[in-house]
């Protein structure tokens, strides 16, 4: 009995903390880290009493091995950084928070429970795409005028959505994350007046994700599509999302349209940007970064630290950071660091694609969808410094997991 109220408590806290990602800020999610990572604890500790207190079968899982081995790989350049107090300090709080997340979702919820919590996620989805659309035509958010501090609130307002996520890159990244999973719900057989619901949910994250002008959020959902149509053979599908890319990108060129429009997306602007945009330059400096320090990298948290170093010009604070997770991981922690990424990255989804081989029915289309997500935020943070912001660094945590429990949707009693 007492196990049963443990698991309901636990897939209440996961809920509540997908409301915390979705509908906090950064700054506010930064300064309540410490009781948020308290409470993660503690609901750690019931699920341990759960699982009688057995370690092993807890944290040291064959799924988990991949896991163990990124955050000690991760944590080799501690020891050859420049400054190792604040690389130090900046793993810590990393791998706490991966470690509290992926264990509490990993083994806090069931089969039976997925579909609850990712439902949960589009819903807090829906409201933040609602909040989102309210600021672009009100061209007012009260959130950062009254309340929390937003460096980027005057240059974005009323031109690209932020919504509660602080800024459009990372709005972006969380709704593209979303948006599969959407569809999921929209398509599942649920009574008429649910799926005209789940169609409006999904219907607003698709209009938040056009209203964040986000270049990587867009290139995310053209290879999201892609893939999708690929895997469902639906090739005059896949040739038709190009053409409509082709189309798009055609008619952004035209001077009738609004000056937003045609500088995220103008030939000529994008093309100035790729020659003298801050992107490019930090993509230098990251291949030298990783030039002078191949295996270990200079060092966690040190990207802007030792900046300067690799160029003869200065550049603004806000933007000394390579704008990818994968070319940070180059950079800061080197071959040793990006292979263990790597690793971790392709044991999980070689895990998900052998599950979705063995299921059937409404599950392997709902794995189909987690999958999607987790790929889309993959391909986005490619594109932005995506593990360097809580919400979207919360958020792979907390899909990586879910992928490991869809394991579990083998079982007989699961299977359709």
């Amino acid at each position: 009995m007492l196990s049963g109220h443990i698991h309901k408590l636990n897939t209440l806290f996961i809920m509540f903390f997908i409301a915390w990602i979705s509908f906090v800020p950064e700054p506010m999610q930064f300064q309540y880290k410490g009781w948020v990572y308290f409470l993660l604890v503690l609901c750690l500790i019931a699920a341990l009493y759960k699982h009688r207190f057995s370690i092993s079968q807890y944290f040291f899982q064959k799924c988990d091995f991949a896991f163990w081995l990124y955050l000690l790989l991760i944590s080799v350049n501690i020891w050859f950084g420049k400054d190792k107090k604040t690389a130090l300090n900046f793993y810590k709080d990393f791998s706490t928070a991966a470690i509290l997340v992926y264990f509490l979702i990993k083994n806090g919820i069931d089969a039976r429970n997925i579909k609850k919590v990712l439902y949960f996620l589009c819903i807090c989805a829906g409201v933040v795409s609602i909040f989102g659309i309210m600021e672009m035509f009100m061209k007012v958010n009260i959130i950062y005028e009254k309340y929390v501090n937003n460096f980027f609130y005057q240059r974005f307002l009323g031109e690209r959505m932020m919504s509660t996520l602080m800024h459009p890159n990372i709005l972006g990244a969380y709704l593209i994350s979303t948006a599969p999973l959407a569809y999921y719900f929209y398509k599942s057989k649920d009574s008429p007046r649910i799926k005209y619901f789940n169609l409006v949910i999904f219907a607003l994250i698709i209009c938040a994700i056009f209203l964040t002008f986000s270049r990587g959020t867009y290139l995310a959902v053209l290879f999201m599509l892609s893939v999708w149509f690929w895997v469902k053979r639906k090739k005059k599908w896949l040739v038709a999302i190009w053409l409509i890319a082709l189309l798009l990108s055609f008619i952004s060129q035209l001077s009738v349209l609004g000056d937003n429009i045609n500088y995220r997306f103008g030939l000529k602007n994008l093309w100035d940007y790729l020659k003298y945009g801050h992107r490019t330059i930090n993509y230098f400096v990251s291949w030298n970064m990783f030039k002078t320090h191949p295996f270990v990298g200079i060092g966690l948290s040190h990207y802007r630290m030792l900046f300067d170093h690799y160029v003869n010009f200065q550049l603004d604070y806000e933007v000394m950071i390579p704008d990818s997770i994968y070319l940070m991981h180059l950079a800061e922690t080197g071959l040793i660091g990006i292979i263990g990424l790597v690793v971790l990255l392709l044991y999980l989804l070689k895990n998900a694609l052998v599950t979705y081989k063995k299921i059937v029915g409404d599950n392997k289309e709902l794995l189909f969808a987690i999958l999607m997500s987790f790929v889309a935020l993959l391909i986005n943070m490619a594109t932005f410094d995506g593990l360097l912001w809580k919400t979207t660094f919360y958020l792979f945590w907390v899909l990586l997991s879910i992928l490991n429990v869809t394991e579990k949707m083998t079982l007989e009693k699961y299977a359709e």
